[in-house]
């Protein structure tokens, strides 16, 4: 499934006057995360049957920290034609990853039935860190574009600030800001990927619920303020842990 981008404005994060108060906050590095799309080559198995199978894979010192397949619910007509799930593998750093997959013989998902595409590399930062125990919720995605006259500390702080206005009205979904570090389109018409993931499915979708109702985590402070990014429409993926180390 190829992705196509299509970007409308989304301004309700991105006042500049946040931007101004970003400067003091420190942006953490994050995790690495290789991302990989795939497709089930056996009828046999559904999804939720290669989710299973995966689950019981034998995980050593060489698996990820943690791994995650996801499955598309609304994304590109391409990207379902093409695919059938992406597959994310967290590590703390590249050198980790690069490390274990070369120990693993690259053949992490040899016992599954999948044919996979070109891995590429994010750096995602986890802004405000949910930590529910769940197996299975939904994710949200958009592909955003900084504006000239911000930076990306300067949107990790306007998200940062939006995250505790999220959790004031009740909603403590995580949001996930990821770049690209490796690999992926030669030119990608975005700088980073923005992510929302509830602990619950209904966490995640009440979050789009509370912008077509009018909330706004941040409040406008004049007609002056210029918005430090813009996104385009939602995608929607059903994400399934497949392995924490912490487990």
């Amino acid at each position: 499934m190829k992705r196509i981008n299509l970007l409308i404005p989304f301004f309700a994060l991105c006042l500049s006057w946040v931007s101004a108060q970003a400067q003091e906050l420190e942006m953490p590095l994050g995790a690495v995360v290789r991302v990989v799309n795939c497709t089930i080559t056996s009828d046999r198995f559904t999804f939720d049957e290669l989710v299973e199978r995966a689950r019981q894979l034998d995980f050593d010192e060489n698996a990820p920290n943690g791994l995650f397949f996801r499955r598309p619910i609304y994304t590109s007509e391409q990207y379902q034609e093409n695919y059938d799930l992406q597959i994310a593998a967290y590590y703390t750093s590249v050198t980790e990853m690069v490390d274990r997959r070369v120990a693993s013989g690259d053949d992490s998902y040899g016992r599954l039935p999948l044919s996979c595409g070109v891995p590429y590399v994010i750096g995602t930062v986890i802004v405000n860190p949910n930590n529910s125990d769940w197996d299975q919720t939904a994710m949200t995605t958009r592909q955003c574009s900084i504006s000239s006259d911000s930076s990306v500390r300067g949107v990790y702080n306007v998200l940062k600030t939006a995250a505790a206005g999220f959790s004031a009205a009740g909603n403590d979904a995580s949001i996930q800001m990821s770049r690209l570090l490796m690999g992926g389109n030669l030119n990608p018409n975005f700088d980073f990927v923005l992510a929302t993931v509830g602990s619950t499915r209904g966490e995640t979708t009440e979050r789009i619920d509370m912008f077509r109702e009018g909330f706004r985590p941040i409040p406008r402070t004049g007609l002056d303020s210029s918005p430090a990014f813009s996104c385009g429409r939602y995608g929607m993926w059903s994400t399934n842990r497949i392995y924490t180390a912490s487990q």
